[in-house]
């Protein structure tokens, strides 16, 4: 379960132009969001439903990854 977890994690961010959950972001992306995602969506399960949940969240989001998920990065 754990291992899943981690392997949800590394890819979990998708920019906002790839809505349709097609790119998983570069790695810098996931760094930014990684932390975000942990306290946020943790139990969301797939790359989709862990960029609404950052999108959902995106008032409360580290600076870094909200412009990441805004599109700013």
């Amino acid at each position: 379960m754990r291992r899943a977890f981690a392997v949800a994690m590394v890819s979990i961010v998708m920019l906002p132009a790839a809505a349709w959950g097609q790119h998983q972001g570069t790695p810098e992306q996931q760094r930014e969001c990684r932390h975000d995602v942990t306290r946020f969506c943790r139990s969301q399960i797939d790359d989709f439903a862990i960029a609404n949940c950052l999108r959902a969240n995106v008032a409360r989001l580290r600076p870094g990854c909200r412009d990441v998920i805004e599109g700013r990065r």
